[in-house]
């Protein structure tokens, strides 16, 4: 089980350092905070999509939220589509899964950040999406339906151009940022 786990992150590994040797290292993503900008009134909006190490790959989350005028968070979510069991049981078939705050997306510090202000109008297609994912998104597989897939939902639900799912987390929100900087 371990060995295709391993072959799996090297097969990533390939394919991303392929993909990433035409981005030009200062454009990959750091990990850094989101800026803000003025809603209509004065509280702002945020999200923030990020990566972290996990067991196997990685783990793609967002992290969204509002803050005052002076940037003091006022409120701050996160989510993230896990499996419910341990994803090399996902290999053969497609495992539960959950959108939810994951314990680890709070303790473990990420790899790669990618944030942006959001208007009001976008902070409410982000909890619209949050919300539809967690109904709608119940098997969790390692290829066909991943964290990455949920950063899609995401990044869809705000017109966002996405790369596709088929990545390592990191080098997923590293694209995410390339396709999208303002």
């Amino acid at each position: 089980m371990r060995s295709a786990g391993a072959i799996r992150a090297f097969g990533f590994a390939v394919v991303g350092s392929l993909l990433l040797l035409a981005v030009p290292a200062s454009s990959r993503a750091a990990a850094e905070p989101a800026g803000t900008r003025q809603s209509a009134g004065s509280d702002r909006y945020f999200i923030e999509f990020r990566s972290r190490p996990s067991t196997y790959i990685g783990h793609t989350y967002i992290v969204y939220g509002r803050t005052d005028a002076s940037g003091r968070i006022l409120d701050m979510r996160y989510a993230g589509f896990i499996p419910e069991v341990d994803a090399m049981q996902a290999l053969i078939v497609p495992v539960e899964g959950t959108v939810r705050k994951y314990e680890d997306d709070v303790r473990l510090k990420p790899d790669t950040v990618y944030g942006r202000a959001l208007t009001a109008a976008e902070y409410v297609a982000v909890v619209r999406a949050v919300r539809i994912l967690k109904q709608t998104q119940r098997k969790w597989h390692p290829v066909f339906q991943n964290c990455n897939d949920f950063g899609i939902g995401i990044a869809e639900a705000l017109g966002m151009r996405r790369p596709h799912s088929l990545m390592t987390p990191n080098m997923w929100v590293s694209t995410l940022r390339l396709l999208n900087e303002r």
